[in-house]
């Protein structure tokens, strides 16, 4: 009785961690619909909106549909191959990432991740102030600036503090809502602009090319991309990983780039705030902002808290909470001011992060690794991290072709030569064996 009691507890305590270092349990996998939700939730962001707005004063109707298709098929193909082995394995990317860069040098990828998206949480945090702050410039103290993104910031930390379950639930919610308001948005503008016609004939003023669109609406989500596993862990199978994942970016992110692109293309108003408001949208352009934010935010302090739960003896929650709240007060200090920037660094260097994780288990391991008790990983895999290092340097230094298919598909070439090359000796493997003795929490 002592030993069922035992994994009674173990079961318990997994359970309320959210299996931040563990295999979900099959009891707890999802089907199609709470994972695409789910990942619609993640892409349909005020960010998506500004990526869209800034490429409407660049391009035409056309090439804006263009760049926006092949950017996020770029996002499906490379998010779905990681998202696949997190729903066949059952875990986060960082722990995915345990196998390729080793059990310590994963945690340099959880740290790297955990940067990313609690940096993207702090941008998010910004948007919303500022535009909190546009919507009612008559509010008083608790819509300024800065207060609307404390505020904002930690309403955003509650739904990841009860991890996936959390998540689920908002996204079934906001993401049917979002579409709705967003098409009523979109509908007014181009009646307001004089219908179709007029979108078809918008004349970029600031010429953008399809590529360095592309390389702007990868960044946007390259880290949610790379950590595309942190949702599909939960995924009863691959047809259901993929299925959302490609939802996700190609239906949700599509949309919500599109409807920035045709707001600002049609009223030629690039602070959308102040856009929603000319149209006469009121409280639903204000349901749209906390709604859009909040089902992204959330995503992205959740994805930061698993990077760190491989990497800290704490639990998850705790993470959430000290995270969160180091992000929300960053958000307040204007790094969203920084945002075109940041869009162009993570669109160039985080794919080759997925790049060898998805060489190491589909080309060198064939899509099985080992997880729990028993298992060996090496301490420190120094060729993960050189073709990840030569992925990047690739993607930030040939002006040829697109940047961040570039660093990704060079990751997966270089690590796969250079695997192919010195594992057999096993050079370039740092420390001895580590095994798990137990199962972490």
């Amino acid at each position: 009785m002592g030993s069922v009691n035992n994994v009674s507890e173990k079961k318990t305590v997994h359970s309320s961690n959210d299996n931040a270092t563990q295999r979900v349990p099959e009891a707890e996998q999802k089907g199609f619909w709470s994972v695409a939700f789910v990942c619609a939730g993640f892409c349909i962001c005020m960010s998506g909106l500004y990526t869209g707005s800034a490429i409407a004063f660049g391009m035409n109707f056309r090439d804006a549909i263009i760049a926006t298709l092949v950017g996020n098929i770029i996002l499906s193909v490379y998010g779905g191959l990681i998202g696949a082995a997190g729903a066949r394995e059952g875990v986060s990317s960082s722990i995915l990432a345990r196998h390729s860069f080793g059990r310590e040098g994963s945690k340099v990828i959880g740290i790297l991740l955990a940067v990313v998206m609690a940096g993207w949480y702090a941008v998010q945090v910004g948007f919303f102030g500022s535009t909190m702050s546009a919507l009612f410039p008559e509010g008083g103290f608790i819509t300024s600036q800065y207060v609307a993104a404390a505020w904002g910031g930690i309403l955003m930390m509650l739904t990841a503090y009860f991890g996936y379950k959390g998540l689920n639930i908002l996204s079934y919610i906001a993401v049917p809502l979002i579409f709705i308001l967003s098409v009523v948005g979109v509908g007014l503008a181009i009646k307001g602009a004089g219908g179709w016609a007029a979108v078809q004939n918008v004349v970029p003023t600031e010429p953008m090319t399809i590529g360095t669109a592309i390389v702007t609406i990868v960044g946007s989500f390259a880290g949610g991309a790379a950590a595309q596993s942190d949702i599909t862990r939960y995924a009863k199978d691959w047809k259901a990983s993929w299925g959302g994942t490609i939802f996700g970016y190609l239906i949700a992110n599509t949309f919500i780039i599109m409807s920035g692109y045709l707001i600002t293309a049609t009223t030629g108003e690039s602070d959308l705030p102040v856009a929603f408001l000319a149209m006469g949208l009121g409280v639903a352009a204000l349901l749209i902002l906390i709604l859009a934010q909040w089902t992204t935010n959330d995503n992205n302090l959740y994805t930061a808290s698993l990077g760190l739960s491989n990497c800290l003896p704490f639990p998850k929650k705790k993470i959430v909470i000290a995270t969160g709240l180091l992000a929300t007060l960053t958000g307040t200090l204007g790094l969203a001011d920084y945002f075109s920037t940041w869009l162009n660094v993570l669109g160039v260097a985080l794919p080759p992060v997925a790049g060898v994780i998805i060489c190491d288990y589909y080309l060198i391991r064939h899509r099985h690794y080992e997880y729990g008790p028993g298992t060996k990983y090496c301490k420190v895999n120094i060729w993960a991290f050189a073709g990840m290092i030569i992925g990047m340097i690739v993607g930030f230094t040939v002006k040829a072709g697109i940047a961040s298919i570039n660093s990704l598909v060079v990751s997966v070439v270089a690590y796969l030569i250079l695997m192919k090359i010195f594992s057999k000796s096993g050079q370039g493997i740092i420390g001895e064996e580590i095994e798990e003795e137990e199962i972490e929490e």
